[in-house]
């Protein structure tokens, strides 16, 4: 249980620690209510599965008004850390 009490203790910190550099003038990467971000996001999903993992990836193009979805399948015996990082590398590039 300590090590909650820790966690929930260092979040709080680093959480006071952004609000005193904010107030110093020190730039945080945030957006306001109401702003958007220029590009659309690409979402993960991640799922167990018998010998593996499967990573669903989700992209949306505003101008053709449509979603697209991809499946990757991570076997048992690969890095999945490693195979994320390939799979997002791969997508950013087909968009």
């Amino acid at each position: 249980m300590n090590w909650l009490k820790r966690r929930i203790r260092m979040w709080a910190d680093s959480a006071d620690e952004n609000e005193k550099k904010a107030s110093r003038g020190l730039a945080i990467a945030s957006t306001e209510p109401g702003e958007t971000l220029s590009t659309e996001p690409l979402r993960l999903s991640i799922y167990r599965a018998n010998g593996g993992t499967i990573v669903e990836t989700r992209t949306y193009d505003r101008q053709k008004d449509r979603s697209m979805n991809q499946l990757h399948i991570v076997g048992h015996d690969q890095d999945l850390g490693h195979s994320i990082a390939k799979i997002i590398t791969m997508e950013s590039l087909r968009g």
